[in-house]
């Protein structure tokens, strides 16, 4: 019984303030991004208390061109944040940011949404 209690507590702690994670490749952006977003939905229930959150996936952008991308998620307070895209991982946010609740991400995520999908459930567009 303790030892479960123990592991509770531990698996409930072991959350860095920022969260990583890889969706994959993909041969389009739309792909890339709505696969993504998913997987931050997961990211946001496996460790809702980390502060940011980046899903990155590589595209490919021509017959000799690959690249990288993220979903980044930063939060403003404990349930909402500011949502856009990397061009280049760990560049910051690119064009076109949402302010969200977490509530919004699984809502697109369960739509199989891209970013533009954000913009019913915003609270300011940046």
């Amino acid at each position: 019984m303790w030892f479960l209690l123990f592991l509770l507590i531990l698996t409930s702690c072991s959350c860095p303030d920022t969260v990583q994670a890889f969706s994959g490749h993909f041969d389009s952006m739309n792909t890339g991004s709505r696969a993504s977003i998913k997987r931050l939905s997961a990211e946001i229930r496996n460790c809702p208390q980390a502060k940011k959150y980046s899903v990155s996936w590589r595209v490919d952008l021509g017959p000799n061109e690959r690249g990288w991308r993220a979903v980044k998620y930063e939060r403003e307070d404990k349930t909402s944040g500011y949502v856009g895209y990397e061009f280049d991982p760990g560049s910051g946010f690119g064009r076109d940011i949402y302010l969200v609740d977490d509530d919004a991400i699984q809502k697109v995520a369960q739509e199989a949404g891209s970013l533009e999908d954000f913009a019913k459930y915003a609270k300011t567009k940046t």
